[in-house]
């Protein structure tokens, strides 16, 4: 069809690369940011509307982002003025027995294009063309690969073609060993022979500059622009350079997630007169990325989700505003005192000179730094963040100790963490997701945070012992006292 030779126009030269590959087996090994979806979908869209009667299966971590991609096909097709049928289809699981319904979009010809979550039952049965997006990020990859080999290697099956696109996710998984094998250190023998195409971050810029598309900037200044605003050193070789990191797992699996949702816990349940112990967890977010307030109340042993606040687009002064109910009900609260964050937190401990609002103090769990707030100010760095994520994960298992509400975000941005072993230590970091870099998993961990260092509520109170001594009451009934200017302090039991 002529209209679909039309539309690669919008294509970039890496782009229409591998959607006119001619491989039966294509890998598509491209950093982020470079239109992995957009470019699969318009695969799946030219197929679709050049051959009649075709089968498109595209198959993502989850059915959202499936979804998404199916709606990028819906775009594709709209453009060349070809009216597309919503439908949902259902048809045999890989499990005996078993159905999955998919949704689906049917063109005048007789061609489909469904979308489904990267799961094994996605895969039993289906002829046609199939699509993997995002494979290292599937949670069951290992199951999936075998559901997808068995199809692929039967000569009875009539899967034409496959294309696998992802960003690495570590080593060690089946798209390491497919990239490794056909591409890093080729092995002799393979019976199946992949196609590897390897774009980084550094080749699409350059193309984006020779198409205009850079707002009269560099490639190489684009490329730093994103560097400085990606700020995760550690994790920029995997993301955007395409380099598989020693090993990456995810922090909280969705088994380990759900298992810990509970009807018990409220996204949207705050309530400045219901009694009991209550802590708080705020990341502060950037331009791009959400601020959340994290508010969880002590049941016994357990945190109890009870509100999560998201903030967007909002200055200082305004998230002060709106979280100020939530931090005078807690007794303790971690804030994230990171780059944009640590204006916030200055404020939240300090006060506003000038005004009648002075602030919660500042609270240091360090008796060599005794402070006597409720604010915690915590700086992110990789230590800091295996003594914040190492805890918060042990709260998830077979009787968890933190109750989340059920809600598909929180789902998966808490997914969305990831621990890279690098060397003999992990570190953690989390892909930009629409919802940001996992900013729910970071503030609910602070709130964990907060809630560890026990109950009860610091007071202080100034006395006579000397000038420039203080004392202050602490839960247990023991007393502390310290110079206001020195870092010292001892307790007096």
């Amino acid at each position: 069809m002529e209209k679909a030779r039309q539309l690669k126009d919008d294509l970039l030269g890496f782009q229409k690369r591998f959607v006119d590959g001619d491989s039966r087996f294509t890998i598509a090994l491209w950093s982020r940011q470079t239109g992995k979806g957009f470019t699969t979908s318009f695969l799946a869209s030219r197929g679709a509307m050049t051959e009649p009667r075709s089968k498109w299966l595209i198959v993502a971590p989850t059915e959202r982002q499936s979804l998404e991609t199916l709606d990028k096909c819906k775009d594709w097709i709209g453009k060349a003025h070809i009216l597309a049928a919503d439908t949902e289809e259902e048809f045999d699981a890989y499990q005996k027995n078993a159905k999955i319904k998919a949704k689906v979009i049917e063109l005048p010809n007789g061609s489909k294009i469904y979308a489904l979550p990267g799961k094994p039952a996605s895969l039993r049965g289906f002829t046609g063309y199939l699509i993997l997006d995002e494979f290292a990020f599937f949670e069951d990859q290992k199951e999936v690969w075998k559901a997808v080999f068995a199809v692929i290697v039967n000569p009875m099956a009539s899967i034409k073609r496959v294309f696998i696109t992802s960003t690495p996710n570590g080593q060690g998984d089946m798209f390491h060993k497919l990239v490794d094998e056909n591409f890093l250190n080729p092995k002799e023998g393979r019976r199946i022979k992949w196609d590897v195409q390897k774009v980084t971050i550094h080749e699409a810029a350059k193309e984006w500059e020779r198409s205009g598309k850079l707002g009269g900037k560099t490639a190489e200044e684009y490329v730093e622009d994103v560097r400085a605003a990606f700020d995760t050193p550690e994790a920029w070789p995997q993301e955007f350079e395409c380099e598989f990191l020693d090993a990456a797992a995810n922090l909280l699996s969705f088994d380990m997630i759900t298992a810990a949702e509970s009807v018990e816990a409220t996204e949207h349940g705050f309530d400045p007169d219901e009694p009991g112990e209550f802590y708080g967890g705020f990341d502060f977010g950037g331009i791009k990325d959400p601020s959340i307030f994290w508010f969880a109340k002590k049941v016994g042993d357990r945190l109890v989700t009870r509100d999560v606040l998201t903030l967007r687009e909002a200055d200082t002064g305004e998230q002060l505003a709106a979280v100020r109910s939530r931090i005078d009900k807690c007794i303790r609260v971690c804030v994230d005192y990171t780059g944009p964050g640590r204006g916030f937190g200055d404020v939240a401990a300090n006060g506003i000179p000038g005004t009648d609002f002075g602030g919660w103090g500042e609270y240091d769990a360090d008796p060599k730094k005794f402070l006597s707030g409720k604010i915690e100010k915590v700086t992110f760095s990789e230590p800091s963040k295996r003594e914040l994520f190492t805890p918060f994960r042990l709260c998830f298992g077979k009787e968890p100790k933190f109750i989340i509400p059920h809600a598909d975000w929180i789902r998966q941005d808490f997914h969305g963490v990831q621990m890279i072993l690098k060397g003999k230590e992990y570190v953690f970091w989390a892909p930009r997701m629409s919802n940001g870099h996992s900013d729910g998993a970071c503030a609910a961990a602070l709130c964990r945070r907060a809630a560890s260092f026990g109950g009860g509520t610091w007071r202080f109170r100034p006395v006579a012992i000397a000038p420039g001594v203080f004392e202050v009451e602490v839960p247990a009934g023991s007393r502390m006292i310290g110079m206001r200017d020195e870092a010292t302090s001892r307790r007096l039991d």
